[in-house]
């Protein structure tokens, strides 16, 4: 039951939650939305600071999330392919949310749209070369008996 379901579901939902209910950051002393407020600010040792956003932890969660996808996506059945199917649907829904729902319109979605395409895309392959390795055929050549 739990192999069907699109583990990047779960990112489109804290995602759509963040965002509907408005939660908003400061960035440079401003208000903005959740993916764009700094968290955090490192010191590199090349006197840079790398300023980490809502947005990069979310693309670095969804993408640990997409690893686990991709290791799922090694098994053969009808769950895999349940859950390939489920991914599939679950980008159009994405794609959908990007392009006509308001503030879901930026850089940090439309990278999480990309991984919701990589899932299912990557998904089919790796099940069909898995099953391409385990399907064995037998030559087709005929064996005479003596008499």
């Amino acid at each position: 039951m739990y192999t069907m379901f699109p583990l990047m579901t779960i990112a489109f939902v804290v995602y759509a939650a963040l965002t509907v209910l408005g939660i908003e950051g400061a960035a440079a002393g401003a208000t903005v939305p959740w993916h764009e407020a700094e968290i955090v600010s490192l010191p590199l040792y090349s006197k840079d600071n790398w300023a980490v956003t809502g947005g990069d932890i979310f693309l670095f969660a969804s993408m640990g999330l997409l690893f686990v996808e991709l290791i799922r996506s090694t098994k053969t059945g009808q769950a895999s392919i349940t859950n390939h199917l489920l991914s599939f649907m679950l980008f159009i829904l994405v794609l959908l949310a990007f392009i006509l729902a308001p503030n879901f319109g930026n850089s940090t979605f439309f990278l999480f749209m990309l991984m919701c395409l990589l899932d299912p895309m990557a998904g089919f392959v790796v099940t069909t070369v898995t099953a391409r390795r385990d399907f064995t055929t037998t030559d087709d050549k005929k064996v005479i008996v003596g008499h």
